[in-house]
């Protein structure tokens, strides 16, 4: 540890000396100017009463304990006056928003000076209270004009008064210099005109439709000032008319795609609509519309398909096409009622070409009978197309073809015994006629000591080119 200097013992002793004197100078103060005042303490015109009192230099007991009291109620109150004062006057600005008050203020303690400095201390302590009531009111004052002058400036910048916001502003500084709601006041104001500036450019952008810059402009505002609630309602206003604007363009972009029958570029556009404001009961639909028109254009090729098939004849594809309809969706009243015909006339159509198909089946009877109720049914249809009308001539020509018999030339050894399954039994010849309706023979030969002999043919209407023969050669 260093060792004190000379210097140092010597402003230890000058401080030592000063604090004795003014020890002194304050126990004169109290105990010895208090019996130097005259004071007339008992006032009164009668000179013997006056005889009594005691001389101005002798001071009862009770009376300079009274005076003792005010004295020090005075300093105590002088002591919060000065305190009050100085606050008031060095911190608070008092001489730009209550000088005069401070000044009355003044002047009560300068008045209570002089009261003090002649004894009168009661007095002094009246004087001084006035003043320190007057300060104190103040006080309470500058704490309302505080809270008014913040209030003004909140408003005045909300609604870009700037010279409102600046004069606010100021006397809010000099109440409250320190307090932080001020002090950020302050910081706003200094923004204010930079905001103005911005918010103006972007209300005649927004104006002319040019949400972007608008927007931009917007953004200089809350930039400045990120409290200012106008700036930030314009912004996210422009942001949200943004993003409207975005949202109306994905959605005509997707019904004018729709109106073409542009399916997937409908349903993208739909889609981006969709990343835009997500779960939006619009986008929804007008997805929904996408496959009920998708939907709606296929049945429609489809049945514009059928009838297609339907002139042509061609009743058995018209007829898948409408099973696969109702398939897919049972609802279609229109194809139920269409499918009706199209499935008498798909069945007909079956028949006929199956009867048409074996011509030489016919010749039994049960085939022909059926296909004359072929024949009956497609004659009753009304309005026949050319394709059903060629198919009922040639039905016609078959089936009575089925029944003419042709004459057929058969020719054996005469040692052979033949027989025409399901007609006759020939017997031994060497050459014989038979009359059949055309179909599928088998005729066979059989001689004792021979291997037996079996010859199928066919009958048609054009009948045979050469006789059948039929003869047990090979010996056994």
């Amino acid at each position: 540890m260093d060792k004190p200097t000379t210097t140092d013992s010597k402003q230890k002793g000058i401080q030592k000396l000063a604090v004795a004197l003014l020890l002194l100078l304050a126990s004169g103060v109290i105990f010895v100017l208090p019996n130097l005042v005259s004071e007339p303490w008992i006032s009164g015109t009668d000179q013997s009463q006056r005889s009594l009192v005691a001389s101005p230099t002798v001071v009862s007991p009770s009376t300079a304990a009274q005076k003792t009291k005010y004295r020090q109620e005075a300093q105590t109150i002088l002591a919060e006056i000065i305190q009050r004062r100085d606050r008031l006057f060095n911190e608070q600005g008092v001489d730009q928003w209550g000088e005069f008050e401070f000044k009355q203020a003044q002047k009560a303690v300068e008045r209570g000076d002089k009261e003090y400095g002649f004894g009168d201390y009661s007095d002094a302590v009246s004087s001084y209270q006035k003043a320190l009531d007057g300060l104190t009111e103040l006080e309470s004052k500058a704490e309302s004009l505080l809270e008014q002058a913040i209030s003004e400036a909140t408003a005045a910048i909300e609604n870009s008064v700037l010279s409102t916001a600046v004069s606010a502003t100021a006397l809010a500084t000099a109440i409250a210099p320190e307090n932080r709601t001020v002090m950020r006041l302050s910081q706003r104001v200094q923004g204010l005109p930079t905001v103005i500036d911005a918010m103006e450019r972007g209300d005649k952008l927004l104006a002319l439709d040019r949400l972007d810059r608008a927007e931009q402009a917007f953004t200089e505002a809350v930039t400045a000032d990120p409290e200012h609630r106008k700036a930030a309602a314009a912004l996210a206003s422009s942001q949200q008319k943004i993003t409207e604007q975005r949202f109306r363009g994905f959605m005509s972009d997707g019904f004018r795609a729709l109106d073409k029958n542009m399916f997937e570029a409908a349903t993208r556009a739909f889609e981006q609509a969709g990343t835009v404001y997500q779960a939006n009961s619009a986008v929804a639909q007008a997805l929904a519309q996408v496959e009920t028109r998708r939907s709606q254009l296929w049945v429609s090729e489809r049945i514009l398909e059928a009838t297609k098939f339907e002139a042509q004849e061609e009743w058995q594809q018209a007829l898948e096409i409408y099973k696969q309809l109702l398939a897919t969706d049972g609802t279609l009243t229109d194809v139920r009622v269409k499918q009706i015909p199209v499935s008498v006339r798909a069945d007909l159509d079956k028949r006929i070409k199956k009867t048409l198909s074996d011509p030489l089946a016919l010749s039994a009877i049960s085939q022909f009978r059926r296909g004359q109720k072929v024949l009956q049914d497609a004659s009753g249809i009304r309005n026949p197309g050319p394709v059903l009308q060629q198919q009922i001539s040639t039905l016609r020509k078959v089936l009575k073809a089925s029944q003419t018999p042709i004459q057929v030339m058969l020719t054996s050894d005469s040692t052979t015994d033949v027989t025409l399954f399901r007609v006759a039994k020939l017997g031994v010849f060497d050459k014989t006629a038979v009359s059949l309706k055309p179909g599928r023979y088998i005729v066979a030969g059989t001689r004792m000591g021979f291997r037996d002999v079996r010859v199928e043919f066919t009958v048609t209407g054009q009948g045979l080119d050469q006789p059948i023969s039929i003869s047990c050669n090979e010996a056994i």
